[in-house]
Protein backbone atom coordinates (compact mmCIF):
# COMPACT_ATOMS: atom_id res chain seq x y z
CA UNK A 1 0.00 0.00 0.00
CA UNK A 2 1.34 3.54 -1.01
CA UNK A 3 2.32 5.40 1.59
CA UNK A 4 3.76 9.27 2.01
CA UNK A 5 5.81 8.54 5.22
CA UNK A 6 7.13 4.96 3.01
CA UNK A 7 8.64 7.51 0.29
CA UNK A 8 10.03 9.90 3.00
CA UNK A 9 11.93 6.75 4.41
CA UNK A 10 12.88 5.85 1.58
CA UNK A 11 14.49 9.43 0.19
CA UNK A 12 16.58 8.97 3.61
CA UNK A 13 17.74 5.69 2.84
CA UNK A 14 18.49 6.16 -0.84
CA UNK A 15 21.99 8.17 -0.04
CA UNK A 16 23.36 4.43 0.13
CA UNK A 17 24.75 5.18 3.62
CA UNK A 18 24.20 3.46 7.49
CA UNK A 19 21.18 5.15 8.99
CA UNK A 20 20.07 4.68 13.06
CA UNK A 21 16.58 3.18 12.71
CA UNK A 22 15.74 6.22 15.39
CA UNK A 23 17.27 8.92 12.69
CA UNK A 24 14.84 7.17 9.97
CA UNK A 25 11.73 7.23 12.43
CA UNK A 26 12.37 10.81 13.42
CA UNK A 27 13.11 11.89 9.92
CA UNK A 28 9.66 10.94 8.61
CA UNK A 29 7.81 12.70 11.78
CA UNK A 30 7.65 9.66 13.89
CA UNK A 31 9.34 9.52 17.57
CA UNK A 32 9.20 5.53 17.93
CA UNK A 33 11.19 2.99 15.65
CA UNK A 34 8.20 0.88 16.14
CA UNK A 35 5.47 3.00 14.06
CA UNK A 36 7.97 2.57 10.90
CA UNK A 37 8.99 -1.22 11.76
CA UNK A 38 6.70 -2.54 8.98
CA UNK A 39 7.90 -0.16 6.24
CA UNK A 40 11.65 -1.49 7.71
CA UNK A 41 10.38 -5.03 6.87
CA UNK A 42 8.91 -4.65 3.81
CA UNK A 43 12.01 -2.99 2.70
CA UNK A 44 13.97 -6.00 4.13
CA UNK A 45 11.67 -8.45 2.32
CA UNK A 46 11.45 -6.78 -0.84
CA UNK A 47 15.80 -7.14 -0.75
CA UNK A 48 16.56 -3.26 -0.78
CA UNK A 49 18.18 -2.68 2.51
CA UNK A 50 19.92 -4.37 5.42
CA UNK A 51 19.74 -4.01 8.90
CA UNK A 52 22.27 -5.10 11.52
CA UNK A 53 22.65 -4.10 15.11
CA UNK A 54 24.37 -1.16 15.56
CA UNK A 55 27.96 -1.65 16.58
CA UNK A 56 28.56 1.51 18.47
CA UNK A 57 24.84 2.42 20.21
CA UNK A 58 21.88 0.84 20.74
CA UNK A 59 19.23 -0.38 18.27
CA UNK A 60 19.93 -1.15 14.69
CA UNK A 61 20.92 0.53 11.54
CA UNK A 62 19.64 0.18 8.28
CA UNK A 63 21.43 0.67 4.71
CA UNK A 64 20.85 0.71 1.08
CA UNK A 65 22.03 -2.24 -0.68
CA UNK A 66 23.89 0.01 -3.69
CA UNK A 67 24.29 -2.98 -6.40
CA UNK A 68 23.22 -2.35 -9.64
CA UNK A 69 20.54 -5.20 -9.25
CA UNK A 70 19.07 -4.41 -6.35
CA UNK A 71 18.90 -0.66 -7.11
CA UNK A 72 16.99 -0.92 -10.66
CA UNK A 73 14.44 -2.95 -8.96
CA UNK A 74 14.25 -0.05 -6.84
CA UNK A 75 14.27 2.43 -9.32
CA UNK A 76 11.14 0.36 -11.74
CA UNK A 77 9.08 0.41 -8.54
CA UNK A 78 6.50 2.12 -9.57
CA UNK A 79 5.77 2.38 -5.49
CA UNK A 80 8.65 4.79 -6.17
CA UNK A 81 8.40 6.44 -9.17
CA UNK A 82 8.37 10.00 -7.97
CA UNK A 83 11.47 9.36 -6.38
CA UNK A 84 13.75 8.29 -9.53
CA UNK A 85 14.75 12.17 -9.85
CA UNK A 86 16.58 12.14 -6.61
CA UNK A 87 17.46 8.80 -6.57
CA UNK A 88 19.41 9.79 -10.18
CA UNK A 89 21.22 12.38 -8.19
CA UNK A 90 22.55 10.23 -5.87
CA UNK A 91 26.70 10.35 -6.76
CA UNK A 92 27.09 6.52 -6.52
CA UNK A 93 24.18 5.79 -8.73
CA UNK A 94 24.75 6.88 -12.43
CA UNK A 95 28.40 5.45 -12.10
CA UNK A 96 26.75 2.43 -11.90
CA UNK A 97 26.01 2.29 -15.24
CA UNK A 98 28.19 4.27 -17.00
CA UNK A 99 31.80 3.00 -16.31
CA UNK A 100 32.42 2.04 -19.93
CA UNK A 101 31.60 5.57 -21.37
CA UNK A 102 34.96 6.55 -19.76
CA UNK A 103 37.27 6.23 -23.34
CA UNK A 104 34.90 8.88 -25.11
CA UNK A 105 36.63 12.29 -25.90
CA UNK A 106 36.82 15.40 -23.72
CA UNK A 107 34.10 16.04 -21.45
CA UNK A 108 31.67 13.52 -23.11
CA UNK A 109 31.75 10.83 -20.05
CA UNK A 110 31.02 13.51 -17.59
CA UNK A 111 28.31 15.34 -19.66
CA UNK A 112 26.81 11.80 -20.28
CA UNK A 113 26.30 11.02 -16.41
CA UNK A 114 25.04 14.19 -16.27
CA UNK A 115 22.33 13.87 -18.78
CA UNK A 116 21.37 9.96 -17.03
CA UNK A 117 20.79 12.56 -13.83
CA UNK A 118 18.16 14.82 -15.36
CA UNK A 119 16.59 12.64 -17.72
CA UNK A 120 14.74 9.27 -16.69
CA UNK A 121 14.50 8.21 -20.30
CA UNK A 122 18.25 9.04 -21.33
CA UNK A 123 19.16 7.26 -18.23
CA UNK A 124 16.98 3.94 -18.98
CA UNK A 125 18.67 4.38 -22.69
CA UNK A 126 21.87 4.06 -21.19
CA UNK A 127 21.39 1.25 -18.87
CA UNK A 128 19.71 -0.69 -21.77
CA UNK A 129 22.81 0.05 -23.81
CA UNK A 130 25.81 0.05 -21.14
CA UNK A 131 28.49 0.37 -24.15
CA UNK A 132 29.44 2.98 -26.50
CA UNK A 133 29.33 0.03 -29.15
CA UNK A 134 25.75 -0.82 -27.99
CA UNK A 135 24.52 3.13 -28.44
CA UNK A 136 26.36 3.86 -31.52
CA UNK A 137 24.72 0.34 -33.11
CA UNK A 138 20.98 1.27 -31.76
CA UNK A 139 21.17 5.01 -32.68
CA UNK A 140 23.45 5.15 -35.64
CA UNK A 141 20.16 6.26 -37.57
CA UNK A 142 20.45 9.64 -35.55
CA UNK A 143 23.75 10.63 -37.64
CA UNK A 144 21.89 9.87 -40.99
CA UNK A 145 22.47 13.73 -41.83
CA UNK A 146 25.99 13.82 -40.67
CA UNK A 147 26.63 11.43 -43.65
CA UNK A 148 25.07 13.39 -45.88
CA UNK A 149 26.34 16.48 -44.96
CA UNK A 150 30.29 14.94 -44.92
CA UNK A 151 30.50 14.79 -41.61
CA UNK A 152 33.66 12.50 -40.50
CA UNK A 153 34.83 13.38 -37.57
CA UNK A 154 34.64 10.63 -34.75
CA UNK A 155 34.73 13.03 -32.04
CA UNK A 156 31.82 15.62 -33.46
CA UNK A 157 29.70 12.61 -34.36
CA UNK A 158 29.94 11.11 -30.91
CA UNK A 159 29.07 14.78 -29.50
CA UNK A 160 26.04 14.86 -32.32
CA UNK A 161 24.80 11.39 -31.36
CA UNK A 162 24.49 11.84 -27.55
CA UNK A 163 22.83 15.42 -28.10
CA UNK A 164 20.34 13.83 -29.86
CA UNK A 165 19.36 11.29 -27.47
CA UNK A 166 19.07 13.79 -24.92
CA UNK A 167 17.13 15.79 -26.94
CA UNK A 168 14.66 13.25 -27.60
CA UNK A 169 15.00 11.75 -24.34
CA UNK A 170 13.45 15.40 -23.06
CA UNK A 171 10.68 15.34 -25.37
CA UNK A 172 9.38 12.24 -23.96
CA UNK A 173 9.96 13.15 -20.61
CA UNK A 174 7.80 16.33 -20.84
CA UNK A 175 5.08 14.62 -21.85
CA UNK A 176 5.65 11.48 -19.43
CA UNK A 177 7.70 12.90 -16.21
CA UNK A 178 10.96 12.07 -15.41
CA UNK A 179 13.26 15.25 -15.47
CA UNK A 180 15.33 16.73 -13.32
CA UNK A 181 15.93 19.88 -12.64
CA UNK A 182 18.48 22.21 -14.58
CA UNK A 183 18.11 19.36 -17.75
CA UNK A 184 17.42 22.80 -19.97
CA UNK A 185 20.43 24.45 -18.73
CA UNK A 186 22.10 21.00 -19.37
CA UNK A 187 20.49 21.36 -22.63
CA UNK A 188 22.24 24.34 -23.43
CA UNK A 189 25.93 23.33 -22.60
CA UNK A 190 25.45 20.44 -24.74
CA UNK A 191 24.58 22.81 -27.98
CA UNK A 192 27.37 24.86 -26.98
CA UNK A 193 30.03 22.13 -26.61
CA UNK A 194 28.91 20.59 -30.45
CA UNK A 195 28.68 24.18 -31.72
CA UNK A 196 32.37 24.72 -30.30
CA UNK A 197 33.70 21.54 -32.14
CA UNK A 198 32.15 22.68 -35.46
CA UNK A 199 33.57 25.85 -35.29
CA UNK A 200 36.96 25.04 -34.49
CA UNK A 201 36.96 21.86 -36.77
CA UNK A 202 35.32 23.18 -40.04
CA UNK A 203 36.92 21.52 -42.14
CA UNK A 204 35.30 18.10 -40.91
CA UNK A 205 32.37 19.15 -42.10
CA UNK A 206 33.23 17.82 -45.18
CA UNK A 207 33.34 20.83 -47.47
CA UNK A 208 30.06 22.39 -46.71
CA UNK A 209 29.14 25.81 -46.08
CA UNK A 210 26.37 25.21 -43.55
CA UNK A 211 28.22 26.90 -40.54
CA UNK A 212 27.46 23.69 -38.54
CA UNK A 213 25.04 21.01 -37.52
CA UNK A 214 22.13 22.21 -35.43
CA UNK A 215 20.14 20.35 -33.11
Amino acid sequence: MKSVQKQRLMRILIDGRPHREIDLATGVGFTRVATIQKWINSFVDFGYITRSRNEVEPGYSCQLICTRDVVMKLYHHREFSTVRPIIREQPWFVPLFTGSFGSLPGPLPELIQEMARKSHTFFETISRNDTPEKIRETYQVCLSMNKTLGITDPSLNEYYLYYQIYVHAIIRDIAEGGLGEGFADLLSRLHGELAARVTAHPNNLGGCSHGGVKG
